[in-house]
């Protein structure tokens, strides 16, 4: 090969690691397909572990998650307080799934790379919960949820057990929806019910005790 040749080369291949980068750097969306088609706005205010408002005026609820009460819950301050040092007053992505029956939307948010819905769980300072709508997300949520719950982690260490003795009744609070079911040990569902320190879900010893509390049997329950 000639030394024309080479240099041509040369030429060539440096003009094409250029062009590939800057499309790269202008289409990111290319190496993180998950950030395709986001919004973007600036935190005005973190509500609490879960929530918060953006420029525009809208409220976002992180989708898939639950953060403790704030500011009673078990590490329901701690988990505000990661929010803030995680979002706030920054410019955040986020990618709008639905809202939610108080007309919060329904996201997962990003800080460049990190999704904050997950970095959350895997803290230990909120709790998964499968949406309405699976997405390519959930199960990798539900994974690191169960990763931080058998490192007892946050919400799952004996901090935040909240079980009293001979009270076996599982009462599930979803925030998204608001509605109040209960499972007894027979129910199909009963282990994959977790009760969430510092939500709005309790122990229940007797289902007239949770009726009274505004709950109602699930369905997954033998007649």
């Amino acid at each position: 090969m000639s030394s024309k040749e080479r240099l041509f080369l040369f030429f060539l291949v440096s003009s094409l690691i250029l062009n590939g980068y800057l499309f790269l750097k202008i289409n990111p969306s290319i190496l993180n397909p998950h950030k395709k088609n986001l919004a973007e706005d600036r935190v005005t205010k973190v509500i609490d572990g879960d929530t918060f408002d953006v420029g525009s005026g809208e409220r976002i609820r992180l989708y898939e998650i639950d953060a403790p009460e704030y500011p009673q819950g078990c590490l329901g301050t701690e988990a505000k307080t990661r929010l803030e040092n995680l979002i706030g007053g920054k410019k955040i992505n986020y990618k709008k799934i639905g809202k939610d029956n108080f007309g919060r939307i329904l996201a997962y948010v990003y800080d460049n790379n990190l999704l904050i819905n997950e970095a959350l769980v895997e803290e230990g300072l909120a709790y998964f919960y499968k949406g309405k709508i699976m997405t390519d997300r959930s199960l990798t949520i539900e994974r690191t949820s169960d990763k931080a719950k058998n490192l007892g982690r946050g919400v799952w260490s004996s901090l935040c057990r909240t079980q009293k003795s001979d009270c076996f009744i599982k009462g599930n609070y979803r925030d998204a929806d608001n509605t109040r079911i209960y499972h007894l040990p027979v129910c199909y569902n009963y282990d994959k019910i977790s009760i969430r320190p510092g939500t709005s879900d309790r122990w229940f010893c007797t289902e007239t005790e949770a009726v009274s509390a505004g709950f109602t049997k699930s369905k997954d329950c033998p007649k």
